[in-house]
Order: structure tokens, then sequence, then C-alpha cells
């Protein structure tokens, strides 16, 4: 038996290197409180093994995207991250202004125009345990990444969409944005075993819940923009956006329990989230393998495209890098 390779830290830095070249190219910036300041250097994007994050997904995170210099809906993202946060007791390292200069100058340090933010909140290493006081506090980490739209041409044929088998998670696991996501993870899977761009859960009444990150809308016979209740769902920056936005483009917005029965009779369906905004679903499969179809190109969907385009270029939302 070949003996094992002892590391001492040249040599555990050489094999970080080596490990990660070439497999992140995306990542431009990341900010660690544990460490104590950022870094740009890819191989330095770490964290510690005993952090609650790690071994029992115990933290909260959020995405959120910055475009032509200017962070999109950042306010809300940390709103949403500090309900999360406070969902779980975890306590906050600082405070929201300290927050939002730590992120700002992270894509600031980052180089990068446009991107992603991909912040977390984690409980913090101090043992392996499930026991969340014995971690040393609180820690925080923030990655800024390359984006990962949709290209032009998926958005002009739209994305194919069906019911998961994965079960739908409880309410309030659903209203909490935590690093727990192994059903999100066994939904991406099963969309992609099958053929499908995403799949849509089911709660125990056989409503419509969420996608694996996405949330899900569609435009009914009256053409009301409608998505699901947020009792089972988290409630989407872009999804909350794209109803408000409706409104002011002259569409009804509601949410309401969604059967697929009312997919069936849908004008348009559509996901939403951080990293695509409003994408139109081509088609929709049912439990019984029944294809809906779709027009893509209606009107009322062009318009909530177009009007979720200009608030993010020039809307009131936006923070200035």
């Amino acid at each position: 038996m070949v003996p094992m390779k002892r590391l001492n830290d040249t040599l555990f830095l050489e094999a970080l290197k080596s490990r990660v070249a070439g497999a992140r190219l995306g990542y431009k910036a990341f900010y660690s409180s544990f460490l104590g300041g950022v870094t740009t250097e890819p191989h330095h994007m770490v964290v510690p093994i005993d952090d609650h994050m790690v071994h029992r997904g115990d933290a909260v995170f959020e995405a959120v995207k910055f475009q032509d210099g200017f962070v999109y809906a950042l306010d809300r993202h940390l709103e949403r991250l500090e309900v999360s946060a406070a969902n779980i007791c975890l306590l906050l390292p600082e405070d929201r202004i300290a927050r939002v200069k730590m992120i700002l100058e992270t894509i600031r340090v980052s180089g990068l125009g446009s991107g992603i933010v991909r912040l977390f909140l984690a409980r913090g290493p101090g043992s392996f345990t499930t026991n969340p006081f014995e971690s040393i506090g609180t820690q925080t980490y923030c990655a800024i990444t390359v984006g990962s739209s949709p290209s032009a041409e998926v958005y002009a044929r739209g994305v194919r969409v069906g019911l998961s088998k994965i079960s739908v998670k409880e309410g309030f696991f659903a209203r909490t944005k935590t690093c727990n996501y192994l059903p999100n993870v066994l939904m991406k899977k099963e969309a992609l075993d099958r053929g499908l761009d995403y799949v849509i859960s089911l709660d125990e009444s056989g409503f419509l819940a969420e996608g694996s990150t996405e949330n899900f809308a569609l435009l009914d016979k009256n053409e009301t923009l409608v998505l699901p209740k947020f009792d089972r769902i988290l409630r989407g920056v872009t999804a909350v956006r794209a109803m408000e936005l409706a409104s002011s483009i002259g569409l009804k917005a509601e949410n309401r329990s969604i059967t697929t029965e009312d997919v069936r009779s849908a004008k348009a369906a559509m996901m939403m989230g951080t990293t695509i905004d409003i994408l139109p679903i081509a088609s929709f499969e049912d439990s019984n393998s029944t294809n809906v179809n779709f027009k893509l190109r209606l009107e009322s969907i062009d318009r909530l495209m177009k009007a979720f385009q200009l608030d993010l270029e020039t809307g009131p939302l936006r923070t200035k890098i």
C-alpha cells in the first residue's frame, strides 16, 4: 500500500491551486469574515468543514443580480435574508449598512460590472454536532461570480416544464431560504433526467408550488397573472416585482391556489427567478404525461418581460456599486 501523502502548508496550497485550476474561472472575488478579508484567488475561496453550513445546511443565503454597475433589488434580498436568519435564530454579525458596504466593496474588488452576488450567513465553525451553540458565531461569506442567464434563443423558444415527484417542503422550510437544499437538488436532477428544463412540485392537496430555484406563474384565460400562494413556496423577489409591474401595465395580478386544470386552460405560463428574470414556458407535462403547449409571443407576456427589463435597467430598485 502506498503511504498516504502528508500535506504541509506548501503542499496544501499547491494542491488547492491545482485542483481548482480552470474550474473556477467565473469566481472573481470572495469575502470571508472567518478569514477576515477579501480575496480574488479562486483557491482561497473555501469554507471550514466544521462550519455548520457545510455539514448541517445550517445557514441562510441569497443570490442577487448586478448589471451595468448597479445591484438589483438589494434591499429586498437583504430583507428576506434577515427574515430567514430570524426564522432559524441566527444572530446577524453586522447591521444592514455594514453588510451593504461589504457587498459593494467585494463587487468592486471583483472588477465585474455585471454578475451575481452569492451571500451566505452561516452558523459558523466549532463542532460537527447539531448543537448550534457549539459554533464560534455567525460567519458571513460573499462570493462574486460571473452571471449565467439563459441565451436569447432559450427565451425565444421557451422552456419545457413538468410536474415533479419530489415531495414539497413543509411551509416553514419552503418560506425560509436555508442551505438545506437537497429536495431542490433532486428536483433539478429529475428535470434533467427527464429531458426537461424545470419541474414544479405539488403540495399535498395537488396544488402547484415551485421549481427547484424558481417561481412558477401563469397568465389565466382572463389574462390575470397568477402565482401560487406564498405559504408553501419561497416569496421570490423577482416574482413579487413581476406582480407589481404587471399591475403597472394594466394586468391584474394575484396569488391563489393553482391546479393542473388551471394550467391546461391558461393562455401562457412562465418561470421567474434572479438569474432567469421572466422565462416563458413552451410546454407543460402533467402527471399523465400529457403536454400543454403555450403561445409564446403573447402580447401581454411581451409587455411584462419588457417592463421587467426596463426595471432592471432604469428602475427604482437599483443600488449603485
